[in-house]
């Protein structure tokens, strides 16, 4: 059979170039053949052997003719009977263009027709084919592969619909499963009930003991428990932390865990089945992370922060072998933890900034991670729930289970609220229950006789207070004392409640801006004003930290790279500056700044940047922890149990013990107040779910 390339078509016409004939693509069902003679047969596919080149008179009559062989003449009247064949024209020509003292050049797109391989043609020819024969023996073999392809379709598309229908089987499936009513969890049974705080509760796996962490009231530091469930005997460790992460199992009597110790971090082994022997130290960390490592057949998983820039880290350790890094993450989150590990996948929460948060998907063969959603919340709990769902709550509220294949969630009841270091244990609840103890706001006073700072009260009631704002002679706060967190009015010796919300609410911040109180609810900004809210400005995504200085609303904002201080003024917002994390109000119109990439505190007055003689670390420290008043700077550090001050004029420092530890700072420029948590138990609880009828 002939090779691709002897079948052509181009402008109107197919060609078979073996033997020279031409057939217009036009033609009738009984289409007429010319057959060129051998000198217009030899012109044309040398013209065709070489389009889109200008070809010389010289080069045609070499080619066709030979050498010294044709003339001017012959090649001029060759040219003009090939131009007659093809029906062309030299002033508007198609096909062959007359170049002025330089020669020809062929214009058409020439396209090559496949023709049918030998094996497809029962009855091939030994000769060549003429071009109707060509035509024919393609044409049978089109309808030959069309009714093969027909065959192939049905049985492909026949294939694809039964393939379909098993798919959306098998997902409605899925569907119905994710979508299936959650336990219901209608009572709490405690399982141990020692006095101060329990947390991290850690079963063996045969189900006979549980290993957990308990500061006792009377102390500040930590020390493991271990207690028989069979008979709820208890095993108290005389060795003593400042703060203990949760526990893994290294094997069946070691449990590995990390440690806060003389303000050293590091990664702890321990035997505590029969006996408990004294911690051995394995190998140090530069960050306490509570819930940051997770045990696994090829070694520990942890996260770390990088001491020369704060990014978060992930690293292994294995037995045999020093520690590895894996991957280091972007700088413009705050944090990383919560890591869990299955299947040489992992995930953890990624700490946008103080109120949002992502959660990730580690790929520990290839050292990547993706994100696979982002919360409008800050995130603080991560745990297996099935093979394919997550356990992932927000503080003081209810769990909910996270689908990895839909990213849709479900909600558990409300027996699930307030509950921390959850796991599940064949649909049983295993965790530490409340989570977040009652907060009251009280009032700091220096003692000049006892040299010391006190805490006095401002507004007591038996349910959380927090959030405090002053104008003028009136103090707003928010109090849960009625139930559902409302916002109250104290002045003078009248205290009453001024908001009637009939959901709850998550109020963030509490702002007085142009002549407005202002609440931050869900991350949106509103107008308060006789019992009623209205939207203050359009809600803005990834945005946090408000504060009023100098009557200008100030915030920082994240994109997907950076973070940057934004301000509203006369109605225009604007960007001000750059790597901006947080922002307080400073001395003669200054603000004062945390940046991205630096732990040192930074004043901003007049376009220009200066550095305090102030360490508050943005990625450890939380966002209320520091405050500024008119005479200088408070922040807290020592987990709330220091309060630090930088007097703005003589630029000198002073710290002060904290009786009790304090969570976040408030001023109203001559007053500094503090909110704490009250002293109360905490408890291992399980949470079995409710009988199926």
């Amino acid at each position: 059979m002939h090779s691709t390339a002897d079948y052509l078509t181009f402008g109107q016409w197919r060609y078979l170039r073996s033997i020279g004939q031409l057939q217009s693509l036009s033609a009738s069902a009984d289409p007429e053949v010319l057959t060129l003679e051998p000198r217009l047969h030899k012109l044309l596919n040398f013209f065709l052997d070489h389009k889109d080149l200008v070809l010389s008179r010289e080069d045609l009559l070499t080619a066709v003719w030979g050498e010294d062989s044709g003339s001017d003449e012959s090649l001029t009247r060759a040219i003009a009977g090939l131009r007659r064949a093809l029906q062309d024209s030299r002033v508007e020509p198609v096909y062959i263009a007359t170049l002025s003292k330089k020669g020809y050049c062929w214009l058409a797109a020439v396209a090559p027709v496949a023709l049918p391989p030998e094996s497809d043609t029962e009855d091939a020819p030994a000769e060549p084919l003429d071009l109707i024969g060509t035509q024919q023996a393609i044409d049978k073999w089109h309808d030959k592969k069309l009714t093969k392809l027909k065959r192939i379709r049905y049985i492909w598309f026949s294939t694809l619909v039964l393939i379909l229908f098993s798919f959306a089987f098998a997902l409605l499936l899925s569907k119905m499963n994710e979508k299936a009513t959650l336990p219901r969890y209608l009572q709490l049974t405690p399982v141990s009930a020692l006095d101060g705080k329990e947390q991290t509760p850690l079963l063996s796996a045969d189900q006979s003991l549980m290993v957990f962490q308990h500061q006792p009231a009377d102390s500040t530091h930590w020390h493991w428990v271990v207690q028989q469930l069979a008979s709820m005997q208890i095993r108290r460790d005389q060795q003593k932390f400042q703060q203990l992460s949760q526990p893994h199992w290294l094997d069946s009597e070691q449990i590995v865990f990390r440690a806060q110790q003389q303000q050293e971090c590091a990664f702890w082994r321990k035997t505590v089945k029969n006996q408990f022997e004294a911690a051995i130290p394995l190998f140090s960390c530069h960050q306490f992370i509570a819930a940051g490592q997770a045990m696994t057949p090829e070694g520990l998983y942890w996260l770390d922060l990088d001491p020369a820039t704060g990014q978060s880290q992930l690293w292994l350790w294995q037995q045999d072998t020093s520690q590895r890094l894996l991957m280091t993450f972007p700088a413009h989150w705050r944090a990383v933890s919560h890591l869990i590990v299955k299947n040489k996948k992992a995930y953890a929460i990624a700490q946008s900034g103080y109120s949002y948060s992502a959660l990730l998907e580690l790929d520990l063969s290839g050292s990547d991670w993706s994100t696979i959603t982002e919360f409008d919340f800050s995130a603080n709990q991560l745990a297996w729930w099935g093979e394919n769902e997550l356990l992932v709550n927000k503080s003081a509220r209810q769990l909910q289970v996270l689908s990895l294949r839909t990213g849709t969630s479900r909600v558990f009841g409300e027996m699930t609220f307030n509950l921390a270091d959850s796991s599940v244990w064949q649909h049983s609840l295993l965790a530490a229950y409340p989570a977040q103890a009652v907060t009251d706001l009280r009032q700091l006073e220096w003692q000049e006789q006892n040299n010391q700072i006190v805490t006095l009260p401002f507004a007591d009631s038996n349910r959380s207070e927090y959030l405090l704002l002053a104008h003028q002679d009136q103090y707003f706060f928010v109090s849960e004392r009625s139930g559902l967190p409302q916002l109250w009015r104290s002045q003078g010796q009248v205290t009453e409640q001024i908001s009637q919300f009939e959901t709850q609410h998550a109020i963030g911040q509490l702002l007085w801006f142009e002549g407005q109180l202002l609440l931050l609810i869900d991350r949106q900004l509103y107008h308060f004003s006789a019992g009623q809210l209205a939207p203050f400005m359009q809600k803005k995504l990834n945005s946090e930290g408000f504060v009023v200085c100098a009557d200008t609303l100030y915030w920082v904002s994240r994109n997907q790279q950076s973070w940057a201080l934004q301000q509203l003024q006369q109605g225009k917002i604007s960007e001000v500056l750059k790597d901006v994390v947080n922002v307080q109000c400073g001395p003669e119109n200054s603000l004062v700044l945390q940046l991205q990439n630096s732990a040192h505190v930074k004043q901003w007055r007049q376009g220009q940047i200066s550095t305090l003689p102030i360490q508050i670390n943005w990625r450890t420290t939380e966002s209320r922890a520091w405050v500024s008043t008119t005479t200088g700077l408070y922040w807290l550090s020592g987990y709330g149990t220091e309060l630090n001050y930088y007097d703005w004029q003589d630029q000198q420092q002073q710290q002060w013990p904290l009786a009790e530890p304090a969570q976040a700072l408030m001023s109203d420029n001559g007053t500094v107040f503090v909110q704490q948590f009250r002293a109360q138990d905490t408890d291992i609880v399980w949470l079995h779910p409710e009988p199926a009828e």
